[in-house]
């Protein structure tokens, strides 16, 4: 495999990215790497060293070993890309997208006619709307399809609420004292009205920085509306394990996805999709993603990829 560091422009900004080819590589079809929500670069690993996940370098490397050309990019503001990271909104991060695909169809490597989008997380949801101003080949939509951001957002504040109840000894008692859960969910929806009444691309709460851009156009965004629109075959897998993702929410999809559709709730695997055999808990969450770093992604996961990809590419394995 040979990666090669590449750069394309989109909306006056220089986003950077990492190529991935097999040596010897004739014109074949490529996939582009749509990563979760954070700051986090085009391996999936976070500026300040704590969280060196490389999720997306996994997948790159074991998509790009299948024979597939594959792009992964640092998104705006972040790694050696260039913009603002906190005030851009979720349609920034699309319209960033879109211009990664432009730069696919015109590498002389990539058959311009079958680009692939895979998004992760909140990558499923920017796929999807990429979906609407580039006509993909395939979505691939991992641990997050069908799912609007205050769904996912109102069950991970709820698997922390359960969590919290659980815990035992006089800890668990004071948070049951002083109803922990009934004060966030009002400090929650503060935060949510404050942002959708706000005009501004970035609002401060307390000393923290808020990005509200993207706050109000996810919840705006009605995602399962553009499902609706797919024509290109879609492969949905979420693990049943995945604390920031409902895998329930898979099942939502055969009504709403008119195309070519496959999908699998996998046994053990969590958001990041590495096995997890433990039981879910919010609040052992980060302890668990860098725990599990330097797993290799889930087997079942590899597999359905695989068989998917070789279905409809099956010249790129021969």
């Amino acid at each position: 495999m040979i990666e090669q560091f590449i750069s394309f422009q989109s909306c006056g900004y220089e986003l950077k990215g990492t190529l991935s080819v097999l040596q010897n590589s004739q014109k074949k079809p490529a996939i582009l790497i749509l990563s979760g929500s954070g700051p986090l670069n085009r391996d999936g690993n976070d500026a300040k060293g704590k969280f060196q996940l490389n999720i997306y370098k996994q997948l790159a490397s074991f998509l790009t070993s299948l024979g597939f050309i594959v792009l992964r990019y640092d998104k705006r503001g972040v790694g050696e890309s260039g913009g603002d990271y906190l005030s851009a909104g979720m349609w920034d991060f699309v319209r960033d997208a879109a211009s990664a695909v432009q730069f696919l169809k015109q590498h002389p490597l990539v058959d311009e006619n079958r680009i692939i989008a895979l998004g992760h997380s909140e990558g499923t949801t920017l796929a999807v709307a990429l979906n609407t101003l580039e006509k993909m080949d395939g979505l691939i939509l991992l641990s997050g399809a069908g799912e609007r951001l205050e769904e996912a957002l109102t069950r991970q504040r709820k698997l922390v609420y359960e969590a919290l109840n659980n815990v035992t000894g006089l800890k668990g008692k004071m948070i049951r004292m002083f109803n922990i859960e009934q004060k966030n969910e009002k400090k929650a929806n503060a935060l949510f009205e404050k942002i959708m009444q706000s005009d501004q691309d970035v609002i401060k709460v307390g000393f923290q920085k808020i990005n509200a851009k993207w706050f109000r156009e996810h919840l705006q965004y009605d995602v399962l509306e553009d499902l609706k629109k797919i024509e290109c075959p879609v492969l949905a897998i979420t693990g049943d394990k995945d604390v920031q993702a409902d895998p329930e929410k898979l099942n939502r999809l055969p009504a709403i996805v008119k195309g070519e559709l496959e999908y699998y709730m996998i046994q053990n695997m969590d958001h990041l999709l590495k096995k997890q055999e433990d039981e879910i808990n919010m609040l052992k969450m980060k302890k668990n993603y860098i725990k599990n770093a330097d797993q290799p992604l889930h087997e079942e996961l590899c597999d359905h990829l695989q068989k998917w990809l070789n279905k409809r590419y099956n010249e790129v394995f021969s």
